[in-house]
């Protein structure tokens, strides 16, 4: 097993835990998955506490993508 394969999808804490809003678990996860590809891509010469970090630059520094009705593209 190699150590990427450890840090797939978790599960959820048994007992009183706050939920997340969908935005607040959209962005969870698209922080996720943005620490793992950049840990991936480091083959492993980061930490996992440094790949989340940089992942959270990179979201960051994202322009923010609103859905309005209506828009055309």
């Amino acid at each position: 097993m190699n150590d990427l394969d450890r840090w797939g999808p978790t599960r959820r804490p048994r007992g009183r835990v706050r939920g997340l809003t969908p935005e607040q678990q959209e962005l969870a996860d698209d922080l996720h998955v943005k620490a793992l590809a950049i840990r991936a891509a480091s083959d492993g010469e980061l930490s996992i506490r440094d790949a989340v970090h940089l992942a959270a630059v990179q979201l960051g520094l994202e322009a923010p993508q609103i859905a309005t009705e209506g828009a055309s593209e």
